[in-house]
């Protein structure tokens, strides 16, 4: 190891022999695997044409015998008779008790009634060990209530067959057919039979192991003569494609015993409703169709040995002329150079790789002094370049005129920078691209300088445009991040040492502006938060006076009314009485209820309020909030409400944190009605009975759509004048945010000014669906595209 790892060639014969053995590795791996695909696809194709023929004969051939059975049986008049008489299963008893009947090998013959109870059942002596049948099958149920057979030779007729499990667990081929007498049924004549018995006859017929996979247990499959074992997952997985026919390979247990991979066909069968009630195949072993492959592998081996000596030898014999020689020479003029010695030449005797190597170390001895001097003189600059910078760097740090007066005063130092008449811009990072913030004189497109995006990796890049001339860009760091580029442009006509740009001085400038940058960011961060703490501070003002509105108008009532009736209690009758009792409750109930919003809302915020979820039935929470609501108001509702949804929807909540969110949204659908229209509640299961999505619709004043942004703002009124027409704390709907996002369910408000409000409430119907929370989709809100001069705007809450 030691020596290759010091020689050169032996480096190049071990690298030809590595790549030798991988391309033979790869073909003969290659020929492996297309012999074993081959093996493959032979097995799955046999397979598939035995399932087709088996599915023809489970229709063609039991079907049509069970048919013809059963009809046979069904036209007997005797049958008809019992079926009619007062006690048909004590008739249906004796008539076959004293009768024969048909008998079909491998099935079970049932009698039920006209309700479907079964009245009579004949096991065939071929499966007499399997226990009686309790449950009537659904064709059963199918041919008494009008239903068709859909045979597989020829038209539909009365009655139901298709594949089931007995009794939830035996799965059948159940063949029914009514007996009707007088113009009414009188009750069925069925036919079942066992798929364990079938699959052991198609078994023998087809020479391979076949199988039954329940639909609604596709973990569970049968085999013959009743064993039932796991579902292999590929099986599953194949299963679950709903394809005419799922192929898969897997293990499975063999005829002969054992365990062994076999390629499976399956095909679905249907049931007595039409819909897909299992899967019948058929397993053929892959270990059928292998060939010798023992005798492939050991011919391929034989080549590969002699393709790996023939290389050797090849590139041994090269190596040694070609290589090994020169690279000698070229190994000891390196070291007179790494030595020193920069007067004397390597000697070139060849013009391929090698020569042209030489050739280039003698050149780099010749350039080694003048690089030196040009990089002595390049510090000089830049150390006199740097020290201009720092000053600017200095002054821009203290900035207070704001971003773009900042980004501006950058631009115009980096053109400065370049020299009359280079051209800056300067570019903000925004994902993977450069937007360009400011500029200074006339710079092209950033999008045309190709290139340019290796500055978001943190590297210096020098581009040519052949009509743009020369740009610099270095990156401009924050915290070790790039946050964007400073860039400067010399044009196409400025010629010689001008072109060069001093990207150190620049990358000095675009650290500065950077730090410069970020820090009055958060100077103007920070006077936004104090006008927001303003704003807050008015907020609050607003609130309180509010409530000291909201809480004297109705305490103001009680107290009247009560002196009131106290004055008056002997001179009114029973009926004023009762009245201002009345009144005096409304107002008690207001004032209960700004209460209890503003405990809530404080419980909210704390996060102390517990919830207790569990199915809640929509229709009858409606029911109770509208009777809520029309407690608050005398006389009942001030306008019609409508339950649109007759559905028994039920969804995940606790009871009383969903009246609560419903009661805040119709109690504002009542109150900016503003006594027209009508308010409309629906609610419909949506995302495959994941979600309910609830709407409650008004027809009243609407919601300006400059408004919408800030409506679930806690203390927020649309109209907040002491003289305002509508009452309320401006709470509700906050409230209504956080509770809703507390159940794991969204809330929309979709409005248009005149014309009403609709709410919309995406809630889950299980701790699953809560645990996901989404985005209502278009179409689970019922809305359809609008353009943007609809007026309307929607506010989803999360």
């Amino acid at each position: 190891m030691r020596q290759l790892r010091r020689s050169f060639a032996l480096k190049l014969i071990a690298g030809g022999c590595l790549l030798a053995l991988v391309v033979v590795t790869g073909v003969s791996g290659y020929l492996i695997f297309s012999r074993a695909a081959q093996t493959r696809a032979a097995a799955q194709s046999n397979a598939d044409n035995r399932v087709g023929v088996m599915g023809q004969v489970l229709g063609r051939f039991t079907e049509a015998e069970s048919l013809n059975a059963a009809s046979s049986v069904a036209n007997q008049q005797p049958l008809q008779t019992a079926l009619s008489s007062a006690d048909p299963g004590g008739a249906v008893s004796t008539l076959f008790a004293t009768a024969t009947s048909a008998d079909l090998s491998g099935q079970v013959l049932l009698i039920s009634d006209a309700s479907g109870h079964l009245l009579y059942q004949h096991t065939s002596t071929s499966v007499a060990s399997r226990a009686a049948i309790s449950t009537p099958p659904e064709a059963v149920r199918t041919a008494l209530t009008g239903g068709q057979c859909t045979r597989s030779a020829g038209g539909p007729t009365p009655g139901g067959c298709g594949v089931e499990l007995l009794d939830g667990n035996d799965p059948a081929y159940v063949v029914a057919l009514p007996v009707v007498g007088g113009g009414q049924v009188l009750g069925s004549v069925a036919y079942a039979a066992p798929l364990a018995y079938q699959l052991e006859r198609f078994q023998a017929l087809f020479g391979f192991p076949t199988a039954f996979v329940p639909a609604q247990h596709t973990d569970r499959e049968v085999r013959p003569a009743g064993d039932a074992s796991s579902t292999d997952a590929t099986l599953r997985s194949a299963l679950s494609q709903s394809a005419p026919t799922s192929h898969a390979i897997y293990n499975a247990p063999l005829a002969k015993g054992g365990v062994g991979t076999v390629a499976g066909s399956f095909v679905p069968v249907r049931g007595a409703a039409g819909e897909v009630s299992g899967y019948i195949g058929v397993e053929v072993p892959l270990s059928q169709f292998v060939g010798d492959e023992h005798t492939d592998i050991v011919v391929l081996a034989l080549i590969s040995i002699f393709l790996l000596l023939l290389v050797a030898v090849t590139v041994i014999l090269f190596v040694a002329r070609f290589v090994k020689r020169p690279v000698a020479r070229l190994e000891r003029g390196v070291a007179r150079i790494a030595g020193g010695d920069y007067t004397t030449d390597i000697q070139v005797r060849s013009e391929d790789e090698l020569g042209r190597l030489a050739a280039n170390v003698n050149r780099m001895r010749s350039s080694i002094a003048g690089y030196v001097r040009q990089i002595e003189e390049a510090r000089a600059r830049l150390d006199s370049a740097l020290e201009r910078v720092s000053g600017v760097s200095r002054a821009l740090t203290t900035t207070t005129a704001g971003v773009g007066a900042l980004q501006q005063a950058v631009v115009r130092t980096a053109a400065a920078i370049g020299g009359d008449p280079a051209s800056s811009v300067l570019a903000l990072r925004e994902e993977d691209s450069l937007v360009a913030a400011a500029t200074a004189g006339s710079p092209p497109a950033l999008a045309e300088w190709s290139g340019l995006e290796a500055v978001l990796s943190g590297e210096t890049v020098r581009l040519e445009h052949p009509g743009h001339g020369v740009m610099a860009a270095v990156p401009m760091f924050y915290q070790d991040n790039v946050v964007g580029a400073l860039a400067v442009i010399t044009p196409a006509q400025v010629e010689g040492p001008r072109r060069d740009i001093d990207v150190g001085v620049l990358a000095v400038l675009a650290n500065n502006a950077a730090i410069a940058m970020e820090n009055t960011r958060l100077f103007e961060q920070e006077r936004q938060t104090v006008q927001r703490l303003l704003e807050l501070d008015s907020l609050k003002t607003d609130f309180l006076s509010t409530v000291q509105h909201e809480l004297r108008t109705p305490l103001t009532a009680i107290l009247g009314l009560a002196e009131l009736l106290d004055m008056c209690w002997g001179m009114w009758e029973e009926e004023p009485k009762l009245e201002a009792v009345r009144d005096i409750q409304v107002a008690a109930r207001n004032l209960y209820d700004i209460v209890e919003t503003i405990i809530d809302y404080s419980a909210m915020e704390d996060a102390q309020v517990g919830l207790n979820p569990t199915a809640v039935p929509l229709r009858m929470t409606f029911e109770a909030v509208l009777e809520l609501v029309g407690e608050r108001y005398k006389g009942g509702l001030p306008v019609p409400a409508d339950i649109l949804s007759d559905e028994d929807i039920s969804v995940y909540a606790d009871p009383a944190r969903l009246t609560q969110v419903l009661r805040a949204v119709v109690d504002n659908a009542m109150k900016f009605s503003d006594g027209r229209g009508r308010v409309r509640v629906s609610f419909a299961a949506v995302d495959r009975g994941r979600r309910v999505r609830i709407e409650i619709a008004d027809q009243g004043i609407g919601i300006p759509a400059d408004e919408m942004p800030r409506i679930f703002d806690r203390f927020y009124q649309v109209d907040n004048t002491a003289t305002r027409k509508h009452g309320g704390t401006g709470m509700g709907l906050a409230l209504v945010k956080r509770m809703v996002q507390a159940h794991g369910a969204s809330v929309e408000i979709i409005s248009r000014v005149g014309e009403g409000t609709r709410v919309v409430l995406i809630w889950p119907t299980s701790p699953q669906s809560a645990s996901t929370v989404a985005t209502p989709h278009p179409e689970e809100r019922g809305d359809k595209p609008r353009s943007r001069s609809s007026g309307r705007r929607a506010v989803p809450v999360q």
